[in-house]
């Protein structure tokens, strides 16, 4: 139980600061995370970071248990194979790129991330 704790702080810590990023900075964030996608070293840096962190996840967290836990194991999977999709299949993101970083679609983007880090920091830090 102590890893999924540890888990889920870190991921409510990063999801948390990366949605006030988005609220306060987001002219920054829009420029930036433009710059970042259409550079290839770094998406595949970032196949290459999702496959590790997607490993350790799943060797050191596989729980499929019926409680909140298996989030992080199922995140752990979609890391694993948005790692192996990107570095096999970088074409595919940059086809889907434009639809992620639309304006209109910030706002269900923050929203989500905003739930991401609610859902991990209940867990993570206020039901131990």
């Amino acid at each position: 139980m102590e890893t999924s704790i540890l888990i889920a702080r870190i991921f409510a810590t990063v999801y948390l600061s990366f949605f006030f990023g988005l609220l306060f900075s987001s002219k920054y964030y829009k420029e930036e995370l433009q710059k970042l996608v259409d550079n290839s070293s770094y998406l595949l840096l970032g196949g290459f970071m999702a496959i590790v962190f997607g490993f350790l996840i799943l060797e050191f967290h596989n729980y499929w248990n019926s409680d909140w836990r298996v989030v992080i194991t199922i995140f752990g999977c979609l890391s694993l194979l948005k790692g192996i999709i990107l570095i096999v299949f970088p074409q595919m993101f940059t086809t889907y790129k434009t639809a992620i970083l639309k304006a209109e679609n910030q706002k269900y983007i923050k929203l989500l991330i905003f739930v991401f880090a609610a859902f991990f920091g209940y867990f993570g830090f206020f039901t131990t």
